[in-house]
């Protein structure tokens, strides 16, 4: 009975294998040539930064029994975030702002595997069914072969709603030419991606990787929808501020379709949008490149009080815009004043990157 592409393959692995994966195991003790490459490239990328590393895990499929020839070596570099800084918001941004530069330099594959890596806070809670210690070199939560029996017709639907609510913004900001009714989709596109996390986590912890939400969500995933509604956030904030679009008002009866559920006809083919089918896509998306004549952190921090840090785009923004000198020697004692908007930029060297903050 488990269609629903037999569980998008027993949680995207084609097959629940009998053993774990040969490349990297063999009597469930890790191959020890990978796991030496994989502290080299974690010293290589930690290498400067000062922060003590209270671990190093591989986890996901290649430490299960669900893998399939698309796994990756998902190594998570385990950290106190509060050891760096009290706002651990502001750490975490930092670092995936890190990670997400390694991994647009490199792209490391060990034996037909991508390796990713990610950081996390040792503080926070993390499920799963197989946890290796690749640093101590001992299993942390040893994965057992149980394969699950999974009725995958309520996954089917919800995963088929979501593809729906997709295409219709989809529909929606290929017709746009308001800025109005961006603000609009772009706040809806958010809205749909936050209940795709909220919605993986809560199937997670009720119900562990065979959740029919989590595997609603790794179809998702799988099938480029959630690459495109990513496009089309971006796509959508681009418009907010483009040009091209006029402040207009929303036609409320064009709009109403858009949220009307009662002709809905299932998941329509994609087109226009390239929309990965990962949620790590090696490009930059759009609306976080610098825009010539509005930043979007500096425009966040107008509208109230915060902390962001700054990316080299960022900077070098700042530094034309507000015609300042920058360096390292800024302190938040002694910051540069960005003209009369209230914002100070300065250099943290706990997070190891320049910030821009406001009172």
């Amino acid at each position: 009975m488990m269609s629903f592409n037999d569980a998008v393959l027993l949680v995207e692995s084609g097959i629940y294998n009998k053993d774990l994966n040969p490349k990297f195991w063999y009597n469930k003790k890790f191959d020890q040539g990978v796991r030496q490459k994989l502290l080299n490239i974690v010293n290589d990328f930690t290498a400067e930064n000062t922060f003590i590393i209270d671990d190093i895990q591989l986890t996901g499929s290649l430490a299960n029994y669900n893998y399939n020839k698309y796994s990756d070596l998902d190594v998570h570099i385990l950290l106190d975030f509060s050891n760096i800084n009290d706002d651990t918001d502001l750490v975490k941004q930092a670092l995936d702002g890190k990670r997400f530069v390694w991994n647009l330099r490199h792209n490391i594959i060990i034996r037909d595997h991508e390796v990713e890596l990610y950081y996390q806070d040792t503080n926070e809670p993390h499920i799963a069914s197989g946890l290796y210690s690749i640093l101590k070199d001992e299993w942390l939560v040893e994965p057992t072969y149980d394969p699950p029996s999974v009725d995958m017709n309520d996954g089917k639907k919800k995963a088929n709603s979501i593809i729906d609510d997709i295409h219709r913004l989809k529909d929606e900001v290929q017709q746009n030419k308001s800025s109005k009714h961006a603000k609009v989709l772009y706040k809806f596109g958010k809205r749909v991606k936050s209940k795709l996390g909220k919605m993986r986590t809560e199937g997670l912890n009720r119900d562990g990787e065979f959740s029919i939400e989590n595997l609603a969500f790794k179809q998702l995933r799988n099938d480029g929808s959630i690459g495109l509604l990513i496009d089309l956030i971006t796509k959508s904030y681009e418009q907010i501020y483009n040009e091209s679009t006029v402040e207009e008002e929303i036609d409320d009866s064009s709009f109403s379709n858009f949220f009307d559920t009662t002709n809905k006809k299932g998941p329509r083919q994609q087109k226009g949008f390239t929309g990965g089918g990962r949620l790590h896509q090696n490009m930059l998306p759009d609306m976080h490149k610098t825009d010539p004549e509005l930043n979007s952190k500096v425009e966040i921090l107008r509208e109230r009080p915060g902390k962001l840090v700054l990316s080299q785009a960022d900077v070098n923004y700042c530094k034309d815009k507000y015609k300042v000198d920058v360096d390292a020697n800024l302190t938040r004692d002694e910051p540069k004043q960005l003209g009369t908007s209230g914002i100070v930029l300065y250099y943290d060297p706990k997070l190891n990157a320049f910030v821009i903050e406001k009172s």
